[in-house]
């Protein structure tokens, strides 16, 4: 909601939100990477997911202030932080599969929350590296005339259905909290 209202009216009042998606986008890196800390189990990988906020935040002032600038979609940092974050749910995917406690207990994986949140994340995260990284080469190919409108319909188009997907997954993930509840009464 902070993230949609607000560019909705830095756009409205400043004329040009890129830079809000810039932050939102750096901002949801950190909500996601802390996330991701609390599920991953391995020391090593925790170190690296600690750390690794700082050095997107690098890449992301490197971007906004000499590549990209602030008046475009920053299309490098937004998109080495989805393949961090493509790394991230594989990895929690490969932990979950070799988790001896679940294999002892006989515990599906599809019954816990967590793995419907990190499927709509990867997910998400797939379709949403791809349109980062083509997005600022998409718009200089229409200023130049080269590519019809269509082409970026087309990609905005499945992420958004992407997105949809995402939040079915979600809500298929909050729907398995309410059970594990109910269950333990």
């Amino acid at each position: 909601m902070v993230f949609a209202g607000g560019s909705s009216l830095v756009e409205h009042f400043m004329g040009n939100n890129m830079w809000f998606f810039s932050l939102m986008h750096f901002a949801q890196f950190v909500i996601l990477s802390v996330f991701y800390w609390r599920c991953i189990h391995n020391e090593n990988m925790r170190t690296v997911i600690k750390f690794m906020p700082v050095l997107i935040l690098g890449i992301f002032i490197f971007d906004f202030f000499w590549v990209e600038g602030f008046r475009a979609f920053n299309s490098i940092s937004s998109g080495v932080k989805h393949l961090v974050l493509l790394v991230y749910g594989l990895y929690f995917f490969l932990q979950m599969l070799r988790d001896r406690n679940l294999i002892e207990n006989a515990i599906y994986i599809d019954s816990l929350p967590v793995f419907w949140y990190n499927s709509g994340i990867f997910i998400f995260s797939c379709t949403e590296f791809l349109f980062c990284i083509s997005y600022n080469h998409l718009q200089t190919l229409q200023s130049t005339g080269l590519t019809k409108i269509g082409m970026t319909m087309a990609i905005l188009s499945i992420n958004y259905i992407v997105g949809i997907i995402s939040m079915i997954l979600l809500y298929i993930g909050f729907s398995k909290i309410k059970k594990m509840k109910h269950a333990n009464y």
